[in-house]
Formats: C-alpha cells, sequence, structure tokens
C-alpha cells in the first residue's frame, strides 16, 4: 500500500510540473494543425519553342563519306558532297621490271546509316579535284567548306543501295588516270615524290547526281576504305599481281552539305545567327544533323505557381516530346536518343540534364506506339532543372537546348520534327508540386 501511495505521487508531481511550463502563446503545434497542405499536378503548356540553326559543323576528320541528296517533306532539300585527299602510297616494285596496269577502283563501303528511299536508283558523279585542299588556321573544314573540281566527271556510277547489309561499291576509275599514275611512280617521277604527290593529284569529289538522287549514304573511312586500289601485275614467266592502295588523308578529308529552303517556311530566314519561333514553322520544332539546327526550350511562366500559396515544392517534373506523324518513316527513322543541355541567357551551355546520380548526360528515353502514333515521345526527367529554376528571373533564368550528340551532327543527317505547344501533339510539361498555404 505504501509503494503504491509512492507512485500515484510521483505521477502526480509530474502532472503538476508540465501544467506549469505550459506556455499560452506557443502555437507551434496549431500551425502544424492548421497548415493547409495541397498537392497539385498539372500540365503546362508555358513552353516557348524556337528553332536555331549552327552557323557551320565541323565535317574534316570524322572518318565518314556523306554522299547522296534526301528531300524532306517539311525542311526541303539536303544533299551532300564529300571532298576526298590521298596520301602517297609506298611503291616497292623495281623499276627494272616492266609493268602493265590492270585497273583503278574506288572502293566504297557503307557504315549502314542513311536517310532516304533506297529501294530508288542511285547515282554519283566522281570528279578530280583541280584545287588541294587545306585545313584552315583552325585546323578544321565545314559543312560549308568547299573546293574546285573538274567540271567533267571522271566516271558516273548507278546503283541501287543496300546501306543495312556490309555492301561494297568497286567503281572503276578511267584507264587513262590509273595509267598515268602507274607510270609516274614505276618510273620515279618528281610529280609523285613524298613533298609533291598531293600537289600533283589532289584527290576527288564524289557529288549525288541532281536527278537521280534519293538517299543520302554514309560510308567508312580508313587505311583500306574509301581508298583508291590500283591493280597491276608484273610481266614475267607467270603474272604477279599487284595492288597500289592510295589511303584517305582522314585529317583533311570533308562532306560539304548543303540546304535548299525553296517553297518551305524556312525560306525567307538568313543562313547565319538564325532562330526562329515555332509559330513560324507551322508551331514546330526542328533538329537536323548534317545542317546544324538544334531547338531552344524556354519555360517563362514557371515562376507563377509561386503564387498559389506560401511555399511551394516541385516533386517531380517531366517533359515529353512528341514526333510528328509523317516526318518519320522507315526511310528516316527516329533518334534513339536526344539530349537536353542548360544554358544561360546568352545560350551559353552551362550544364547538362542529367540521370538520377547527377553523373551521366540524360538521353531522351523514346517511348514507342507503333498502334498509336501520337503516343510515341521522348521523355526526360527535368525535376532538378525546375527545382533550380523555380524562383529565378533575368540574368538567373536559364534556357534548356535540345540537341543530338556531336557525332550525329557532324557524322549523319539524322533529324526531328516535333510539335510545339499548339501543335498536332503538343510538348508538354508535367509537373507535381505541393504547396503550403503556410509555414
Amino acid at each position: 500500500m505504501y509503494k503504491l501511495l509512492v507512485v500515484v505521487c510521483c505521477y502526480f508531481i509530474i502532472f503538476c510540473s508540465i501544467v506549469s511550463c505550459y506556455d499560452e502563446n506557443n502555437t507551434f503545434g496549431n500551425r502544424l494543425v492548421d497548415s493547409d497542405l495541397r498537392n497539385i499536378s498539372m500540365d503546362t503548356s508555358s513552353i516557348t519553342v524556337t528553332a536555331v540553326l549552327i552557323d557551320s559543323l565541323e565535317t574534316s576528320g570524322k572518318q565518314v563519306v556523306l554522299a547522296g541528296k534526301y528531300m524532306h517533306p517539311l525542311w526541303g532539300s539536303i544533299s551532300a558532297a564529300s571532298y576526298i585527299p590521298y596520301l602517297r602510297p609506298q611503291y616497292s616494285t623495281e623499276s627494272d621490271v616492266t609493268v602493265q596496269f590492270d585497273s583503278l577502283i574506288l572502293l566504297l563501303s557503307t557504315n549502314k546509316n542513311f536517310v532516304g528511299d533506297t529501294t530508288q536508283q542511285q547515282r554519283y558523279s566522281i570528279h578530280l579535284l583541280s584545287e588541294k585542299v587545306v585545313l584552315n588556321d583552325n585546323g578544321y573544314l565545314y559543312n560549308n567548306s568547299s573546293f574546285a573540281y573538274e567540271p567533267e566527271p571522271l566516271t558516273v556510277y548507278s546503283f541501287i543501295p543496300r546501306p543495312r547489309t556490309s555492301e561494297k561499291l568497286e567503281i572503276r576509275l578511267p584507264d587513262k588516270l590509273g595509267k598515268d599514275l602507274l607510270t609516274r611512280f614505276h618510273n620515279h617521277d618528281e610529280s609523285v615524290a613524298v613533298n609533291h604527290f598531293e600537289d600533283y593529284f589532289k584527290g576527288i569529289v564524289i557529288i549525288p547526281d541532281e536527278q537521280q538522287s534519293y538517299s543520302l549514304l554514309g560510308f567508312q573511312v580508313a587505311d583500306s576504305l574509301s581508298a583508291l586500289i590500283l591493280h597491276y601485275h608484273i610481266e614475267s614467266g607467270y603474272e604477279n599481281h599487284q595492288k597500289l592502295v592510295f589511303s584517305p588523308n582522314t585529317a583533311t578529308q570533308f562532306n560539304q552539305l548543303q540546304h535548299d529552303r525553296h517553297d518551305t517556311p524556312m525560306e525567307t530566314y538568313p543562313w547565319k545567327k538564325v532562330e526562329i519561333p515555332s509559330a513560324e514553322l507551322g508551331n514546330r520544332g526542328v533538329l537536323f544533323a548534317g545542317i546544324g539546327w538544334y531547338t531552344r526550350l524556354e519555360f517563362p511562366y514557371l515562376n507563377d505557381i509561386m503564387e498559389q500559396g506560401e511555399y511551394v515544392h516541385i516533386e517531380k517534373a517531366g517533359l515529353r516530346i512528341y514526333p510528328e506523324y509523317g516526318t518519320y518513316s522507315g526511310y528516316n527513322t527516329l533518334p534513339d536518343s536526344i539530349f537536353l543541355y542548360i544554358a544561360d541567357e546568352n545560350n551559353v551551355v552551362t550544364d547538362a540534364v542529367k540521370d538520377y546520380l547527377g553523373k551521366q548526360v540524360q538521353g531522351g528515353k523514346l517511348v514507342k506506339d507503333d498502334v498509336f502514333l501520337g503516343n510515341t515521345y521522348y521523355y526526360f526527367d527535368v525535376t532538378q532543372f525546375m527545382k533550380d529554376e523555380l524562383g529565378t528571373s533575368g540574368k538567373y533564368k536559364h534556357n534548356l537546348q535540345l540537341v543530338f550528340n556531336s557525332d550525329d551532327y557532324t557524322k549523319t543527317l539524322r533529324n526531328l520534327t516535333f510539335s510545339d505547344t499548339k501543335g498536332q501533339h503538343p510538348i508538354t510539361l508535367q509537373l507535381n508540386y505541393k504547396i503550403y498555404e503556410s509555414y
């Protein structure tokens, strides 16, 4: 009985202590209870879409030949010509034997990249360069660089492309050129000496035929790829076959691309320092490798959600970009990956939209629906970017640049056309955020 009385007394003392310490002015608990918290999910239409043209792209030293022509359903025709200078080969046949020329072959091997209708016959004309290909002072040549060549082709070559195979084209060049080269090398002529060869033989250019070119193809460039092979034999008691391999100069080989904008929404715009609002392009954004188009995305009204409460916290942000049906096909497939880079008010890239670990640049995930094509889209998680942008203004605001990777821009003709917020399948930014009415 005594122990029970002691326990009761202890509890009574503790209770009195708590009551005596209570502050009637303390409203912390009330604020937690009364705080108005809302979860909001919305698809915002406040995205400004602008197509931007890169003035020039470096195409030298990329180890790829681009040749052909492609007609895009919206953006006009793009043609590619490839300039190929050659290195001096090592000629080892003794000069006291008699040699006979057999053939001179241009060997092209596809790299399986293509755009356009490959069921149609393709025609190339091969011309001799009349001007030596020299790099600019900065060490590069560009998609708009050009050098003189002979107006009459060495040969014209027609074929049906098979770009999905390891197809090799063997294009025979005139015997006259091959015999001249063999004679000069065999006689140790000064014109083909180490210091003079590229002044004498400046190389070739592959040009697509204007009337019979329906696809643009990529070919490999290496020591024996896009090479000239001179076949000859030594006269003796038995035939002794030889070959002289002219390897392409991979440093100075480059591709020139020309864009015909006639009868397109781009027709009236200049060729440098170009930015075109999506409204002027039929409510579309565009990316186009080879000729240098990318798209800038801006979110001018993001800060408006801050007016909905005392404090706003973005939980999740996802960007969906829908390719426009009719602008892609089996002849012009959708790119596997596109990328978002973060740029400041001067369009200078400062960072990239990265994966959830913040380490690797995030490639937009292509979600394909082959039944309902309108449900095909690229998805980006832009949560961190939106969190960082919320509340910024003026020079502290950033935009997103939607681009291909650098290899795609300089080695392919990949392209993507998509809708802005008023287009066929609108681009959407889905925001999930919390609103605190007080805190």
